[in-house]
């Protein structure tokens, strides 16, 4: 908290700002992710990360959100291996064989802002 709670609204009635209005007071510093996705990141995730600043803000009694910062953070990785496989026998003269595997991030998209009550 950085200033004066408010009572609470919902978060259908906070507005998202990414350059200051002309006359608002600052209520708290908020921060969010998105859900998790694996080795790249959606457009849908940024909105859950702003979505989630919403509620928050409107838990405070913010009519806006400030955005400061967004980002992508990774919380680990996660890998996928398929094992070989083969076949043939000692009379067919083939073999084969096979595998792959692939590995990446587990990613979020990050938000900072701050709750504002806009005049």
């Amino acid at each position: 908290m950085v200033g004066q709670a408010r009572p609470a609204t919902t978060p259908d009635l906070v507005r998202v700002y990414y350059t200051p209005p002309r006359h608002y007071e600052r209520i708290a510093l908020i921060n969010s992710e998105s859900g998790p996705t694996w080795a790249f990141t959606t457009r849908g995730q940024m909105e859950d990360a702003i979505s989630k600043l919403r509620e928050e803000a409107a838990k405070v009694g913010a009519n806006g959100v400030l955005i400061e910062a967004t980002g992508t953070s990774s919380t680990g990785n996660l890998g996928i291996g398929v094992g070989g496989f083969g076949g043939g026998g000692y009379h067919s003269g083939y073999e084969v064989g096979g595998g792959g595997a692939f590995g990446g991030p587990i990613l979020h998209k990050t938000a900072s802002a701050t709750a504002i009550y806009v005049r």
